[in-house]
């Protein structure tokens, strides 16, 4: 095997996409982070809810649109956006429970990064 195809195996978290140097002022990315998590506990909670027979179909739409949206800018900032390269990844973490979910986001928190 050559050293290129071995470059190929062992790509960085986020596979060279949108990745780009910058310097910013603003409110700590650990905080941002928070926040974002905070929301997705929410709206996975809220598909559950949904789920349940809690609401109607544009309301579900609604919700799985925004979990799907939240996602990739969440593992983004977390520098693990490579995790949500597979088409059904939103679909398999709503079916997750709210302590795997819980669990799942723990794992993201541990391995990822803002920085």
């Amino acid at each position: 095997m050559s050293e290129d195809q071995d470059d190929d195996q062992f790509r960085g978290p986020n596979d060279n996409a949108y990745e780009k140097g910058e310097l910013r002022m603003g409110p700590p990315l650990d905080y941002v982070a928070e926040k974002f998590r905070h929301g997705l506990e929410a709206t996975h909670q809220l598909m559950a809810d949904l789920g349940q027979g809690h609401g109607g179909d544009s309301l579900m739409f609604s919700a799985r649109y925004a979990f799907k949206s939240q996602l990739p800018g969440y593992l983004a900032l977390k520098n693990m956006l490579a995790l949500a390269s597979d088409s059904d990844f939103a679909q398999r973490l709503e079916g997750y429970s709210r302590e795997e979910f819980g669990e799942w986001l723990d794992r993201i928190d541990q391995g990822g990064s803002v920085t």
